[in-house]
């Protein structure tokens, strides 16, 4: 039975209806299409998930989708401002940073 789920991803609402056991980072990268969330080490170690969850770093891996309702997401996509990388993307443009997985 799928339930209805609502947040906000990189400024923009959105709806889908889930299933309860569904990982957030599946939803982000799967339903959302927001690719920049990996999924790493599948024990939650690494941070290949990290998102900013209602202000603060927390691993996607380690939440259902149905947790985050109504949540204020940001992803690796988001933290640009108009056009303009953000630290730590440009040190990863910069170095050739791999996440794991």
């Amino acid at each position: 039975m799928k339930v209805p789920v609502k947040m906000t991803i990189n400024g923009t609402s959105y709806s889908h209806e889930v299933e309860p056991r569904l990982l957030l980072v599946h939803h982000i990268r799967e339903n959302v299409g927001l690719t920049g969330t990996h999924i790493g080490c599948d024990t939650s170690q690494c941070g290949a998930c990290t998102i900013l969850y209602n202000g603060q770093a927390v691993k996607a891996c380690n939440l259902f989708t149905v947790q985050a309702e109504g949540a204020d997401i940001k992803t690796i996509e988001g933290v640009a401002t108009n056009g303009q990388l953000h630290p730590i993307q440009e040190g990863f443009w910069e170095k050739h940073g791999l996440q794991c997985g």
